[in-house]
């Protein structure tokens, strides 16, 4: 039997140990390598030169060589880690323990193992995730999924909390306590759906994964996705739910039925996306504990991109996150709680949720000291007059920050 890839020595290339024994100065020369791939030559943030700029030893900053540029920049500026305060270090022992730690780590147990407060760790927790969904996003921008592909969806988050008092045991228990013209569902509950091409090679398994949060697992939602992210040429794995009953007329389509078996005798089966819940269901569970759709797309991603990544060292990945960091740029704002509602994150096509627009308009976002309505139309004056902080109920605080503390995230 093949030894599993973790306990292999390149599964422990890069340990806490290393970044112990490093300088600041390998640390920074770390980040230029990941960033420019190089240590003597550096790229103008502003004007774009390529060149061994002027080197400020007493800021750790250089300065453009162009005259009419001059900028002054250092090995973060310009990332998602731009204007940081943590030692270079201690952003490496962050990197390391979020992709050591393979079913995902909370933003509260990296605030013990780094030392500093839950606030901290948990924009440096996202602000890692979003370089991740980046890279997922423009993996997947360009190449559709081709071959054979598994496609499924789960139910994430809504669950219903079962009465004080308990009763007797039926299926529909949870509900119970349910007014019977209310929605069935609860408004935080999302369908991941998750479509995942699998290796030509036996024994490799998937290698690329798509992930979307949708309000349903129904035909538009499905045909949609397909459209996007499937290739005409691909064989396409799924169980019989109805909402893929479509892809037979564009693709080879093959289901099994899991009422009955989890493969056929043919080897149909859609394993390689319960592989991916199963990994994201031990993360929530495990670490997470909850998940809104406020973040879900973002944590979803997490999952894909670790399953994705799962054969590669600690290195491997801890560079990936460091040069896909340099792309997402400081502009990005997901992290700090001030992006799109959650229905406006579900990263789905625009045809699926054609009232998104009115609906973000329309719906009060809870912040900690009060409701306050998006930012449309009539709002963008008051909003302009009265500045940001009012969208943070007075504080100039990220409302995360608040709802976070005194929980065990």
């Amino acid at each position: 039997m093949a030894t599993h890839f973790l306990l292999l020595p390149i599964g422990r290339d890069f340990s806490l140990r290393d970044i112990d024994g490093m300088t600041e100065t390998r640390a920074h020369a770390l980040f230029a390598r990941c960033r420019w791939g190089s240590e003597t030559e550096q790229v103008c943030p502003e004007c774009g030169t390529v060149a061994s700029h002027y080197w400020i030893k007493s800021r750790k900053q250089w300065r453009c060589r162009e005259v009419a540029c001059g900028r002054m920049f250092s090995v973060t500026s310009g990332t998602v880690f731009a204007d940081h305060k943590l030692p270079l270090r201690t952003i490496l022992h962050g990197i390391l323990l979020f992709v050591s730690n393979v079913k995902g780590i909370s933003a509260l147990a990296m605030s013990r193992y780094l030392g500093v407060a839950y606030s901290t760790a948990f924009v440096l927790v996202h602000k890692i995730r979003e370089a991740v969904t980046h890279e997922q996003e423009q993996k997947n921008k360009d190449h559709q999924l081709g071959g054979l592909v598994h496609v499924d969806g789960a139910h994430v988050s809504g669950r219903i909390r079962k009465p004080r008092v308990k009763k007797k045991a039926s299926k529909t228990q949870a509900r119970d306590r349910i007014p019977a013209d209310a929605h069935a569902f609860h408004p935080n509950r999302r369908i991941v759906m998750v479509l995942r091409e699998v290796s030509k090679t036996p024994g490799v398994g998937a290698v690329r994964t798509v992930v979307q949060v949708v309000r349903a697992e129904n035909s538009p939602t499905a045909r949609a996705l397909a459209q996007k992210y499937i290739s005409k040429n691909a064989t396409v794995m799924t169980d019989e739910h109805p909402a893929y009953g479509e892809y037979m007329a564009r693709y080879q389509h093959l289901t099994v039925n899991h009422s009955v078996e989890f493969s056929t005798d043919e080897g149909v089966n859609n394993n390689h996306a319960e592989s991916f819940f199963a990994r994201m269901r031990r993360m929530v569970i495990g670490q997470a504990h909850r998940v809104t759709p406020k973040y879900m797309y973002e944590y979803m991603s997490e999952v894909a991109w670790r399953e994705d990544k799962r054969r590669h060292s600690p290195m491997s990945q801890s560079r990936d996150i460091l040069k896909w960091a340099s792309k997402v740029g400081p502009e990005a704002s997901s992290w700090r709680g001030t992006g799109k509602a959650s229905d406006d994150r579900t990263k789905c096509c625009s045809s699926l949720e054609e009232n998104l627009a009115e609906k973000a308009c329309r719906e009060p976002v809870t912040t900690c000291h009060r409701l306050v309505r998006r930012p449309c139309e009539g709002a963008l004056g008051r909003l302009r007059r009265r500045g940001p902080s009012c969208l943070w109920g007075g504080t100039m605080n990220p409302p995360c920050f608040h709802r976070a503390r005194g929980r065990g995230a």
